[in-house]
């Protein structure tokens, strides 16, 4: 296995720790100009792909906008891939919803890809079915 680049695996751990922020700001900073946010597995309101800082940055202000529920603290657990740029992550959320007691749940797994101190690949595996029924109750 390759040798892990420790900056690159702390610059992932820090995206996950920030995301219950709910923050387009703080997240689009760790991004690279020209980075990448993708949704292979999407509900029909969400796009494919974004890609750029500031599009990065605009799409998720947008989509944070009325969060439906609350997150607490996320738990992301990162694997280390003998590429040292690339990671999996498996996120756990601890939240609470509308009309419903707070709980610890599965949320994604990402594909994440450093290079040179930036995220330039931010692959969302979505849990789309339990999103989906989020919002239909919402």
């Amino acid at each position: 296995m390759s040798e892990v680049d420790t900056g690159a695996r702390e610059l992932v751990e820090r995206l996950f720790r920030g995301l219950a922020a709910r923050d387009a700001d703080a997240f689009a900073e760790f991004m690279a100009v020209d980075g990448v946010v993708e949704f292979p597995y999407r509900l029909p309101d969400l796009p494919p792909r974004v890609q750029g800082r500031e599009a990065i940055r605009e799409f998720l202000a947008a989509a944070w906008k009325d969060p439906v529920g609350e997150v607490h603290e996320t738990f992301p657990r990162l694997y280390e891939t003998v590429d040292p740029e690339l990671f999996f992550v498996e996120n756990e959320v601890d939240r609470t919803l509308p009309n419903a007691e707070r709980e610890r749940v599965p949320a994604s797994i990402n594909v994440v890809r450093v290079r040179n101190g930036e995220v330039t690949l931010f692959r969302d595996y979505l849990d789309t079915a339990r999103l989906a029924g989020i919002l239909d109750r919402a």
